[in-house]
């Protein structure tokens, strides 16, 4: 059977280690990469070094940094709004395929914040991953068809609520529902504690066949601080979507 695809988020430490990440994330079979700087914060936006770092160790399409210009919640000024459009430039110059970021105001979408990011992420060719700021809304349901309509590629979500910490296998039911409603009409990226002994069994309990789904993992793919190519592929094996 096909497998879903695989991508591992890399924080930015020192240009030694985030080389090494990423030359592991790819040596293991990863489909993609999101790369973050201040993973004690959530992840921030990565530095111009970063991604030329990142282009040349991961060489396949499937580079993807996070545009977040400061830690604490996603709701942001309109000047922060401008600074994540330069972001997005910027990440476009260094050769990223696409962008993640989120903007989410009392539970709900920033509409007229998310156009403005949306549209300048698809002149210049970038693909759009809306973060696990998707578990803060407090209507999934319409928070996918806002999604659509805005025109994102990608939502990523553990199913459960932001902040309660915790993962993917225990959102499965949200999940499944989620995946329905998107069809192929936008990827669902699983995220929150993925790993190669768990995936197989939240696979089993999703609808694989009705949507487009990816899975996204950190943690389990580290040996002490570093991604470790062995975990990777230990990954990519148990994405295989089951019978």
């Amino acid at each position: 059977m096909p497998a879903i695809a695989i991508e591992i988020c890399i924080g930015c430490t020192d240009p030694h280690l985030l080389q090494a990440d990423c030359t592991a994330a790819f040596d293991g079979g990863a489909a993609s990469i999101e790369l973050c700087r201040d993973m004690a914060l959530q992840g921030l936006t990565p530095q111009v070094a970063d991604l030329r770092i990142a282009r040349r160790s991961f060489p396949r399409a499937g580079l993807f940094p996070m545009i977040r210009p400061r830690a604490g919640d996603f709701d942001y000024s309109p000047a922060e709004i401008a600074v994540m459009g330069e972001q997005i430039a910027m990440a476009a110059g260094e050769g990223a395929d696409g962008v993640v970021f989120g903007v989410v105001r009392d539970g709900e979408p920033q509409i007229a914040a998310l156009e403005t990011l949306f549209t300048a992420a698809r002149a210049r060719g970038l693909r759009t991953t809306f973060h696990r700021a998707f578990d803060a809304l407090d209507d999934h349901v319409a928070g996918i068809e806002a999604l659509i309509a805005l025109g994102a590629d990608r939502i990523m979500t553990s199913g459960t609520p932001w902040g309660s910490g915790a993962s993917a296998a225990d959102g499965v039911a949200r999940l499944a529902q989620l995946i329905d409603q998107a069809g192929q009409r936008v990827e669902i990226v699983l995220g929150g504690g993925i790993g190669a002994a768990m995936l197989p069994r939240l696979l089993h309990q999703l609808p694989l066949s009705r949507g487009l789904v990816s899975a996204h993992a950190y943690g389990d793919v580290l040996s002490g601080t570093a991604v470790d190519a062995r975990k990777v592929a230990a990954l990519v094996q148990a994405a295989q979507i089951p019978a």
